[in-house]
């Protein structure tokens, strides 16, 4: 095997597992490695994904290399943000297990999850005012049944 075949069948192996793992999750049952992925000058990502993050589509980059070169594989990455997409850069060195890959995201993408993340998750916070009004109303009216059973 020639070493640009072995780089697209490991560069293949990553973007399967990635794929997989966002359907094994449950965040995107037809997440799937893009066809032509590493070929050709268009821009694309390396996953086809549905999958949303503060409310843009994601955009993955997997580079399975010996060697880190993040700088460089950021700024390819930050290409799927001019298509309006969340960048996200995901890779693993040579030796390392597809389970050890890493994320790099911009910091203020991981704080922003990570405060939304921490908010309280109540039905009312979600609810219009009015939704709010209903359902005072119905609680009200549940408990003067139950009195009303007593």
């Amino acid at each position: 095997m020639t070493t640009t075949q072995t780089a697209i069948k490991k560069g293949k192996e990553l973007e399967n597992y990635i794929s997989d793992q966002i359907r094994e999750k449950g965040l995107d049952p037809k997440a799937s490695r893009s066809i032509g992925s590493g070929s050709g000058t268009r821009e694309k990502a390396d996953i086809d994904t549905n999958l949303m993050v503060l409310g843009k589509n994601i955009g993955i980059e997997a580079k399975n290399h010996k060697r880190p070169d993040i700088r460089n594989w950021w700024k390819q990455t930050q290409e799927l943000e001019k298509l309006g997409r969340e960048p996200v850069l995901v890779y693993k060195l040579g030796g390392e297990a597809l389970g050890d890959a890493k994320a790099v995201i911009y910091l203020d993408t991981l704080l922003e999850l990570i405060k939304r993340s921490q908010e309280p998750k109540t039905i009312e916070k979600k609810l219009a005012s009015e939704d709010k009004y209903k359902i005072e109303r119905l609680k009200q009216s549940c408990l003067d049944v139950l009195k009303l059973i007593k």
